[in-house]
Formats: C-alpha cells, sequence, structure tokens
C-alpha cells in the first residue's frame, strides 16, 4: 500500500541540532486501522513525534553532553513534550497535568509505536521502523553507507560516540527523582486498574487530575485499589449503555470510604469519674460528727 505525504507546518517549533526543522513527512494509510486513529490525544502526539524527528544523523549538545542522533530520534522530556503538545491549542483543551502526555508518550511505546531511551536529563524518542516508512530507498542506501564509515572509524571516535550512547541509556530525567514515572508508580497502577475495569487504551486528562487529587490525600495505594474493584462490583447500571465513565466519579466513592474508615465510632464509653465532695464540705460534716463548733457562729 502507498504511503501519503503529509506536510509538516514549516513554522513549527522543532529544531535538529541547532537547525530549524523544515519540509514533510509521510503518513501510512493503515494508520486509519489503528486504535489511535480514534483517540484524538494519542493521534495528535503521535503526529508531533513523526514531525519532531530528525531526517538525518547529527550530534545534538545537551547541556554539556553531545548526544548522537539517528534519523527517525529526536531528544525530549515530560515538560518539552507536554509544551509541545499543548502549543496551539486553547487553554480548555490544554492539557495540564505535568506528566499526563509523558505517560501518552510511554503508551505509544507500549503499542510499538516507538522506544524511549530515559536518562536524568532527557529522553531519547527513536520512531519505530522509520527507514521503512519516511526514507527512499536511496536515503536507506546513504544510512547504510553511514553506518558502515561509523564501524571504520578510529577507535577514539568509537570511544567517544559509545560513552555518548551510555550516558543516554543510564540515566533517567531529572525529574524523575522527584516523582518517579513507571510501571510500579501508584499512578500507573491506579491507571492499570482503573483501564483494566472500565475497558479502554487510555485515560483523559480529566481522569489523570482526578487520580493526582486522590494520590495527594495520602490514601494507602492498597485500599484504593481494593475500592476501585469495590465501586465497580458495586455498581447497578440503569441501563445496557450506563456505566461508570470518569475516574471523579471513582474519587467520590474512595474519598467517602476513606472519610468513614478515619471516622468509625468507638465501642468504648467515654469514662466520667465520680463527682468529688468538695473538701470544704467534707470539713464540715466531719466537725459536726465530732461536736466540733465550725465557723463563725
Amino acid at each position: 500500500m502507498k504511503a501519503n505525504t503529509l506536510f509538516a507546518d514549516s513554522k513549527a517549533n522543532s529544531w535538529e541540532g541547532g537547525i530549524h526543522l523544515r519540509g514533510w513527512i509521510k503518513l501510512h494509510r493503515k494508520l486509519r486501522e489503528n486504535p489511535v486513529f480514534n483517540n484524538p490525544n494519542l493521534l495528535r502526539l503521535w503526529l508531533i513525534c513523526l514531525t519532531e524527528a530528525s531526517h538525518k544523523h547529527h550530534q545534538q549538545m545537551i547541556g554539556n553532553q553531545v548526544v548522537e542522533l539517528e534519523p527517525g530520534q529526536f531528544v525530549t522530556g515530560r515538560y518539552d513534550i507536554a509544551e509541545m503538545f499543548n502549543k496551539g491549542l486553547r487553554k480548555s483543551d490544554q492539557v495540564t497535568g505535568k506528566v499526563t502526555v509523558y505517560r501518552w508518550l510511554e503508551k505509544l511505546e507500549e503499542m510499538n509505536f516507538l522506544s524511549i531511551k530515559k536518562s536524568n536529563k532527557f529522553s531519547v524518542v527513536t520512531i519505530n521502523k522509520w527507514a521503512l516508512y519516511q526514507q527512499e530507498n536511496s536515503e536507506v542506501d546513504h544510512q547504510n553507507e553511514h553506518q558502515m564509515n561509523i564501524k571504520r572509524s578510529s577507535n577514539e571516535h568509537q570511544m567517544i560516540t559509545n560513552k555518548n550512547v551510555k550516558n543516554v541509556k543510564n540515566v533517567y530525567e531529572e525529574e524523575e527523582e522527584r516523582s518517579p514515572v513507571g510501571n510500579d508508580s501508584p499512578f500507573q497502577q491506579i491507571e492499570d486498574k482503573y483501564l483494566s475495569r472500565k475497558g479502554g487504551l487510555m485515560i483523559t486528562p480529566n481522569d489523570a487530575q482526578a487520580i493526582e487529587r486522590i494520590i495527594q490525600e495520602q490514601i494507602p495505594l492498597e485500599d484504593i485499589l481494593k475500592w476501585i474493584d469495590e465501586i465497580f462490583d458495586h455498581y447497578q447500571p440503569r441501563h445496557r449503555a450506563d456505566g461508570i465513565k470518569t475516574f471523579a466519579y471513582l474519587e467520590k466513592g474512595i474519598l467517602d470510604r476513606w472519610h468513614a474508615k478515619n471516622n468509625q465510632p468507638s465501642n468504648i464509653s467515654e469514662f466520667k469519674p465520680k463527682k468529688q465532695q468538695d473538701n470544704l464540705s467534707a470539713l464540715a460534716h466531719y466537725a459536726k460528727e465530732k461536736g466540733i463548733k465550725f465557723g463563725g457562729g
């Protein structure tokens, strides 16, 4: 099947080693058969990745580090990718979650659209099958020749290249230390649980914000996951089209259960000590019994 050509905006905010990216990319018709095509957020992000990727081999400076980029690769980070995603959107349509767009990027990786090599400073994104769909035969031949030249290069050049690649592989985004993103993070576990019960490919920005609010409540993760199952299990749909469609519905149920757990009635009655006699009254009573005159009378 022949691929269509999708023209990228020549004024797009994309850079290749300090050179403004221009030109076009190819978009295969079979994308329409993929679930991404029917998901506006994932489709927008995928097109951003395609138009951001480099068309040629080059070196790019990231801080004081040199990164070797091949065709189909680009450098980004969780905040950079979110900024690119939001650019041009109305404020009401922009994604406010700090790491939501990056999680969508990881979703594209799970779907085998791309791969991500993470570091403490940045991520290198590689478009899978870039050469197959984006390069002409002559370009592929040129790429093969370039790779052969790299193999023939001096040991010193090879050591520098290996060092740069190693730096990219061995470190992760610097924000990761403050808010790790991964399959074991609380957010990811809650998202996976929600999607497994609700069904669907990904959460919405509003869902992401509701999950983040729940996490901020410091509710134990095991309680959240247990209550998600409980809410779905006890939900009684009114008709065949009815169902739990947003995490905000679960948010209310989780908060209700958390409040009830922390405000359970106690079975121990309050201890009330017996009222003791006033010291002066006790002294007067003693004086009366002993026939002792008490007071000024």
